[in-house]
């Protein structure tokens, strides 16, 4: 698998929990290390990355910066996919939609995770 240009890494609440919402939408989660007490998942969609989720207490032991932030991002991440409509049909009844538009001729379909992290699924393209 070829490393991302950039690679997030999410602060969760509740690590399992995560996993558990991105595999129902169709992502793997594989541990990101070898050590058994590290609760690191990387999620990848299809073959490629996606991204880490790791538990915020984690998160802020490994980075002291973090601590006292909150779980949650002001912005938002984008999941391009190859069928736009099949997806969206498939991840509907799983998520909590904030938003549907079409804005300059592309689809976009936003919702939150448990989190709150917002993602927006768009149809993938060449830019």
């Amino acid at each position: 698998m070829k490393a991302p240009a950039i690679a997030p890494c999410l602060g969760v609440k509740n690590t399992q929990a995560s996993v558990d919402f991105y595999e129902k939408l169709g992502f793997t989660a594989t541990p990101a290390g070898d050590d058994p007490n590290d609760d690191l998942r990387t999620l990848l969609f299809g073959d490629e990355f996606a991204l880490m989720v790791y538990r915020d207490d984690h998160l802020r032991d490994w980075l002291p910066v973090l601590k006292g932030r909150t779980p949650g991002a002001f912005g938002m991440f984008y999941l391009a996919v190859d069928d736009f409509d099949a997806y969206v049909k498939k991840i509907r009844p799983l998520v909590d939609v904030i938003k549907e538009v079409t804005h300059g001729g592309v689809q976009i379909f936003y919702f939150t995770d448990p989190d709150g992290y917002v993602l927006g699924v768009v149809q993938k393209r060449e830019w």
